[in-house]
């Protein structure tokens, strides 16, 4: 290739560029690329971290609602009602039997003619709606043209728009040509009790709906669906009667929540209700945090080791990395100090073990279910107390993910190296860039010098030809 020609010129300019860049830029470069992968690095433990550092937060917590407070219930039967509790429900068992459910208060009207005159003039009519807190007089304005039906919507209407859902009317036809309103109480029990009475005229006794005293409803006649007496909810609670205007009943015992379903028939047994330690969410808050401890762990070691084909982990070399993973480990396998005499004080008599390698995992269920079954408190001391594991590991993690963690500290530095040296680059880039185009400039020149040379030479040999 004549090294003199363009495409020869373009070849060594472009053989310059690599061979500089290699010499110049791929150290600067490489250097970059291991703070942009560690900074990288860095982030995504710190998520990982992040999520170890809320359970944690979740487990060393001392109040009634931590981890180890978590209470359950078991029932003899839940066909007749289930149950939940708090944590702040106290260690109990009690018999429950439900006798009768809460129901929400209905009076309907008469049945009537749907097309027949109301008989009522044009004019306003007020009338009285109470339930619960509320209690209203309500105005209801008549045309004077009204059928039954019509009347019986202007009256639900005018209910409905006062009430507030407190109460809910309806209008509804029990057989063809027929009309009935009824009005049913959002909540139930007795506190919410349906008054409903005329004030002023006579718009609810012209459809069967003016009750001053509670009527049982009966055939076609308007009235009560329900007595008062059927109202509440009614309980035994161990041998004690007892009422509520619901049926989610939550004053009953403290930190207790229970919700009735049916009532029980005469004869059957009442139900049995413990209030126990709910081993199987403890359980899974302790498995919860061994997954969160090894993702982080594993994730560090992953990346503190060499492969045997020579590939280099991320962390291997950097002493945060590895005080990081010391640190972890050293929280998980030893004893923890201030323990009351005789109770676990290590991680591994619960059936929880430390391995370097794969990190923490539960290697004893039976020890485990038989520690937080019967000692309980000992778990969570183990856990929570002063310099217990939560605590501890919470310290060690806060460290690093804290709002001025080692982890903030160290990605913004190498975040800074890696601009610093992108700069370089892109210095050194233009550097060479530029350096190409003057050597250009110089072959260039040359190629014209030596095009004029043989353009001479040429006419030299032309000129001696002539005297030949």
């Amino acid at each position: 290739m004549n090294i003199l020609s363009s495409q020869g010129i373009n070849s060594l300019i472009e053989t310059y560029g690599v061979n500089e860049k290699y010499k110049r830029v791929y150290p600067l470069t490489v250097r970059k690329n291991k703070f942009t992968d560690l900074s990288t690095t860095w982030n995504d433990l710190s998520t990982k971290l992040s999520a170890l550092k809320t359970n944690l937060t979740s487990i060393k917590d001392n109040s009634e609602g931590n981890t180890f407070a978590s209470k359950a219930i078991e029932l003899s039967t839940d066909e007749y009602f289930t149950a939940s509790a708090t944590s702040e429900a106290s260690l109990s068992s009690y018999d429950l039997k439900v006798n009768q459910l809460a129901k929400n208060d209905m009076v309907m009207s008469d049945t009537v003619t749907s097309d027949s005159a109301s008989g009522l003039s044009a004019g306003t009519y007020t009338i009285q709606v109470a339930s619960g807190e509320f209690d209203q007089n309500i105005d209801v304005e008549v045309a004077g043209t009204e059928n039954q039906e019509e009347m019986m919507q202007l009256i639900a209407d005018a209910i409905n728009n006062a009430t507030d859902s407190t109460v809910t009317a309806s209008v509804f036809s029990p057989t063809d040509g027929e009309a009935k309103l009824s009005v049913v109480a959002n909540d139930k029990g007795e506190n919410s009790a349906i008054t409903i009475k005329d004030v002023s005229g006579s718009a609810l006794s012209s459809i069967g709906l003016d009750f001053s005293s509670r009527t049982i409803v009966s055939g076609s006649t308007g009235g009560y669906t329900s007595s008062l007496t059927e109202l509440n909810s009614k309980l035994t609670f161990n041998g004690v009667d007892v009422e509520r205007s619901s049926n989610i009943i939550d004053d009953l015992v403290s930190g207790v929540t229970v919700s009735l379903k049916s009532a029980m028939a005469e004869g059957v047994p009442t139900v049995n209700v413990t209030v126990k330690n709910n081993i199987e969410s403890i359980k899974s808050d302790i498995e919860e945090f061994i997954s969160n401890f090894n993702e982080s762990f594993q994730y560090v070691k992953d990346n503190y080791k060499s492969e045997e084909d020579g590939t280099r982990g991320v962390f291997v070399g950097n002493s945060s990395a590895l005080s990081l993973m010391q640190s972890m480990g050293k929280s998980s396998y030893e004893q923890v100090e201030g323990i009351t005499e005789g109770n676990y004080s290590y991680l591994s008599e619960i059936g929880i073990s430390f391995n370097s390698t794969t990190g923490l995992s539960i290697t004893d269920s039976d020890d485990l279910n038989d520690a937080l079954e019967n000692n309980p408190d000992q778990v969570a001391e183990l856990f929570t107390s002063e310099n217990g594991v939560a605590n501890k590991l919470y310290e060690v993690v806060d460290l690093y993910v804290g709002v001025d963690g080692a982890i903030t500290s160290l990605t913004d530095s190498y975040d800074k190296s890696a601009s610093y040296l992108n700069d370089r680059i892109e210095a050194k880039e233009t550097q060479i860039s530029k350096s190409s185009d003057i050597l250009r400039r110089q072959y260039e020149t040359l190629q014209m010098e030596l095009a004029n040379l043989l353009q001479s030479m040429g006419d030299y040999q032309s000129l001696g030809g002539l005297f030949n």
